[in-house]
């Protein structure tokens, strides 16, 4: 009992002597926790129990720095620890106006990346707009009470002295600081153990970040940072050990290998898959002829376009236990195999500051990851993905036997009425009145939200169209599949995407369920009469696009010995694996026995 009570009171005494301190730093880093309760949310539970948290691993991390200062009995280390947490919700207050951010890995990397001439612009466009008065007016409202209460904290202390000092207040706190300095000993412990993305990936899958106080939050950010910069390193040593191999093509004839990525596409607003509206009248004419072939089983690991793409693009499988940054990417083996190879990314210079279009730009055009994947890679400038693909026909004069083309769409991205060109036929060929649904949800406004969707959806057919039409004469094959889907107010009154702790069934039937085709010339079929019936073989196979890598590899007829067949969707030793989405969700556990015709939208005949 006794050493309890020592303990109890060797916690509260830097509570005791320097509890303002204490307070005013606890109250300057709790602004993201504090908008994080009291925001509307369907999963109170959910809300809360992360909300609780996040404070807990804040009142550890206060009770840290107020045992500094109590330890230092420096007034310069108590005023300079209040002035960096005062600092620190200045800066989020400032991104929070301005642009609906936080300190995160996305604001440090466009902070180190920023110019002296991008420096000038920001200033000049931000540091006085009526936003960033309103932040600094916040702020010296804020430094103007902070200087109040430490002048006359002595008067407080002595005045609040008798009435707080008792064993009752002091077994509460000492409990309440004992419990955070837990939480915060685990927190920040795990985090800065995490030296690479996949770790801090798990840490946040713990933890919102959203609802993290601003000092963890920016621990978060700047160790996120490091962990990436360490990822890159490991795959450029990964593209590095390819050319210590000797891949081989076992093709004889000219082949030209298309891989084709989307974005953002539900499968179930494709007529491919049974959709109302027309949709995809080439990909549907295609199938038809029998050049294209629909899997129906297929998903992507994540809703998020970085995580999909550096999984897709590398010969990882999230299965087996394997990070991306732990295998080569799929185009490094087919360059060394001979290929000669072409990236063309409608994505590359679209909104290059934001935390998507970074950490792939940070791997996909790494100066040695390029040197060692692509003959060569686009020059960038288009709003639309007819264009990228234009621009490909265009400059690029196939001159190789073997020729490996990447095109990354934008598809149907975030606002899908900019992703065709205004006064095209797409621009107006649905309207609100063909979304023929009565759900009572549905306003005129969001139907024609739904609109704008089919109308980009029917455009990107028409992309996928170009591309064929191109090369229908040649020996060629396509694969096309979309890094994840969307919501549009398909089941319930939501539109984008949500990440869920517990993803439900409609979840992930919008959100994760993609399509994904293999479309083969005629030259191709009469060539590969074998790989065509494998191709048929596989339609209905259970499948994760994380392996999409050694699909790749088959198709280009190339021997490696990164290729694993069990991996390959259309191989005799094809083997399904557990299929984990959001690195902890059994995607086929939670869809098995679900009556997906209680999910899908029904529209009015």
């Amino acid at each position: 009992m006794e050493k309890i009570l020592r303990f109890i009171q060797y916690i509260t005494a830097p509570l005791r002597a320097e509890w303002m301190f204490f307070i005013i730093t606890f109250l300057l880093l709790a602004q993201q926790p504090i908008d994080w309760l009291t925001l509307p949310s369907s999963d109170r539970w959910y809300q809360w129990g992360m909300g609780l948290k996040s404070l807990a691993v804040e009142t550890g991390l206060v009770w840290v720095l107020t045992w500094v200062v109590w330890k230092s009995h420096s007034r310069l280390v108590k005023y300079l620890l209040t002035a960096v947490a005062w600092l620190l919700l200045g800066i989020t207050l400032f991104l929070s106006f301005n642009f609906e951010m936080n300190i995160s890995q996305q604001t440090l990397t466009v902070l180190v990346e920023t110019t002296s001439k991008e420096s000038g612009e920001f200033v000049n466009t931000y540091m006085w707009s009526p936003e960033s008065q309103l932040s600094y007016t916040i702020d010296a409202c804020l430094a103007i009470v902070i200087i109040v209460l430490y002048c006359i904290e002595g008067k407080l202390h002595r005045a609040l002295r008798r009435p707080f000092h008792s064993f009752a207040t002091d077994l509460v706190a000492g409990t309440v600081a004992t419990v955070g300095l837990g939480f915060f000993i685990y927190a920040w412990g795990t985090l800065l153990l995490a030296s690479n993305s996949t770790r801090v990936y798990r840490w946040r899958n713990g933890f919102a970040t959203t609802s993290l106080d601003i000092g963890t939050q920016s621990a978060h950010a700047i160790n996120s940072l490091r962990a990436f910069g360490n990822d890159v390193r490991m795959a450029v040593k990964q593209a590095r050990e390819v050319y210590r191999t000797h891949p081989t093509v076992q093709e004889r004839d000219s082949l030209t290998v298309i891989y084709v990525l989307g974005e953002s596409y539900i499968k179930h607003h494709a007529s491919l898959y049974g959709y109302e509206l027309n949709t995809t009248p080439c990909m549907v004419r295609e199938r038809n002829r029998g050049n294209l072939f629909a899997f129906t089983d297929v998903i992507a690991q994540e809703n998020i376009t970085s995580v999909v793409e550096k999984n897709t693009f590398c010969l990882n499988s999230v299965a087996d236990g394997e990070s991306w940054f732990e295998k080569p990417n799929f185009t490094t083996i087919f360059k060394r195999a001979g290929y000669n190879v072409y990236m063309w990314d409608i994505q590359r210079t679209q909104q290059p500051h934001k935390l998507f279009t970074v950490t792939v730009n940070q791997f996909v055009y790494n100066p040695e990851i390029m040197r060692l994947s692509y003959t060569a890679c686009d020059k960038g400038g288009f709003d639309y993905d007819g264009q990228l693909v234009d621009d490909f026909h265009k400059r690029v004069k196939l001159h190789g036997k073997h020729n490996l083309i990447v095109f990354h769409l934008y598809g149907q991205h975030v606002n899908p009425h900019y992703r065709y060109p205004a006064g095209s036929y797409y621009d107006n060929h649905f309207k609100p009145d063909s979304v023929r649904r009565n759900e009572k949800w549905l306003t005129t406004d969001k139907k024609q939200k739904i609109a704008y969707y089919d109308n980009a959806t029917l455009y990107n057919d028409a992309v996928m169209e170009k591309i064929f039409n191109l090369y229908r004469n040649k020996n060629t094959v396509v694969v096309y599949f979309a890094d994840h889907g969307e919501e549009v107010y398909d089941f319930r009154d939501t539109k984008g995407r949500h990440t869920e702790t517990d993803p439900k069934p409609g979840t992930l039937m919008y959100q994760n369920e993609v399509p994904f085709v293999i479309w083969c010339s005629d030259r191709y079929k009469q060539l590969h009469p074998q790989v065509v019936a494998r191709i048929k073989q596989a339609l209905h196979r259970p499948y994760m696009t994380d392996n999409v890598g050694q699909l790749m590899l088959d198709l280009g007829r190339i021997k490696t010995q990164y290729y694993i067949p069990d991996r390959d969707l259309i191989a005799p030793q094809f083997r399904p694996r557990k299929r984990l989405v959001y690195d902890h969700c059994d995607y086929d556990k939670v869809m098995r026995g679900v009556d997906r015709n209680k999910i899908y939208p029904r529209f009015v005949k």
